[in-house]
């Protein structure tokens, strides 16, 4: 199962690795350490996809603040390319689970800042009890030994 918290974790690391430079805290309002990035996630749609299949989709909005506010275009630039290259191949959430980022929507904001968007959808799987405690196992055959019931 592929929780939420998952999610952030693995594009908060996907990011930071990629780029070597730190994710801040995105509560934290001011002051914005520079280098670093911002990232927030939101839940756009949540359901049921199957009868065992929880289906996602999320939004991320990443920031990335330069070391200088005044002379960034060649970080952003490069932040720019190493973010755009990182999602070509697909992105793993977790082992045997992974997802392709279609699009990547960049823009430039004053005083040195990147903002990039990007959203997916990820189906996964969750577990239910049905009333009797049950789980939803697959049910094994049974056999009955007609010669017994005489």
């Amino acid at each position: 199962m592929i929780t939420l918290k998952d999610i952030f974790r693995a594009v908060c690391n996907h990011i930071s690795d990629v780029a070597d430079i730190p994710v801040a805290d995105s509560d934290m309002e001011e002051p914005v350490i520079r280098p670093s990035f911002k990232i927030f996630m939101d839940t756009v749609n949540a359901g049921l996809f199957s009868s065992a299949l929880r289906q996602l989709k999320v939004y991320f909005n990443i920031y990335f603040y330069s070391s200088d506010r005044k002379h960034s275009k060649a970080d952003i630039m490069e932040i720019e390319d190493k973010i755009a290259f990182s999602f070509l191949e697909p992105f793993e959430i977790k082992p045997n689970c992974c997802v392709y980022i279609d699009s990547l929507e960049f823009e430039k904001v004053t005083d040195g800042v990147l903002s990039c968007s990007f959203n997916f959808e990820i189906a996964t799987e969750f577990g239910i009890e049905d009333k009797d405690g049950i789980g939803n196992e697959t049910m094994e055959d049974l056999y009955i030994n007609e010669n017994l019931e005489e």
